[in-house]
């Protein structure tokens, strides 16, 4: 199977001769980043080791990276950006009043598979946690939440005086807090919060009876 890319937009393979030999050696570094700041965290990792581990010098890294914070927030950028991208791709088609609950269980169920987006959230590297909240992927998860309750208020399905808009930045703002919440506490209870999650979006967003009723 193709190796996806780092933004999510091709493959490796896809991308083939398109990608030139710098955009391969920067493309290397952040994988590299990620896994390595990933197991061991930023001040255990050195760019040294990561540059050895893509074939290059420490000076011949700089040159695509100025220092280790830039390449460190890269590789945090990268790895939050293809959990949240996959998320939003596989809710594209969930109900407004369901999408929520789907993408905390998704994101949190990502976290084994990408340890440095988890040690982020679980707040073992503080400085970067801001870097989610201004991330490009997460402003397209929230317009994508915005667009899901619009079209099903269109179809009747959603409660027509919710304001859309408002109602996403909420719902970013209640999921960041919930996948941090349970990368800190623990897996156990995603089932329980998932389920509690799922009652309230639905109450919020469940037409009234009135609404429903035709008038004579």
């Amino acid at each position: 199977m193709p190796e996806a890319t780092l933004d999510g937009a091709a493959t490796t393979e896809d991308l083939g001769d398109r990608e030139t030999k710098g955009e391969r050696t920067r493309r290397r570094l952040i994988e590299l980043s990620i896994e390595r700041f990933g197991e061991r965290g930023y001040r255990s990792t050195s760019v040294s080791e990561i540059a050895r581990a893509a074939g290059l010098t420490q000076a011949a890294a700089y040159a695509y990276f100025p220092n280790k914070e830039a390449l460190f927030d890269a590789a945090v950028d990268a790895d939050a950006t293809i959990v949240i991208d996959e998320a939003r791709t596989q809710a594209a088609d969930t109900p407004a009043r369901q999408i929520v609950p789907f993408l905390l269980l998704f994101i949190v169920g990502s976290l084994d598979r990408h340890p440095l987006l988890r040690r982020v959230v679980a707040g073992q590297e503080p400085e970067a946690l801001t870097r989610l909240i201004d991330l490009p992927a997460l402003a397209q998860l929230n317009h994508a939440i915005r667009d899901a309750v619009l079209a099903d208020q269109s179809a009747g399905l959603v409660r027509t005086d919710v304001d859309a808009a408002v109602f996403a930045d909420g719902a970013e703002s209640l999921l960041l807090s919930l996948v941090m919440s349970i990368a800190q506490i623990g897996s156990s209870t995603v089932s329980r919060r998932q389920l509690g999650v799922l009652t309230v979006f639905d109450a919020a967003l469940r037409p009234t009876v009135e609404a429903n009723t035709p008038t004579a």
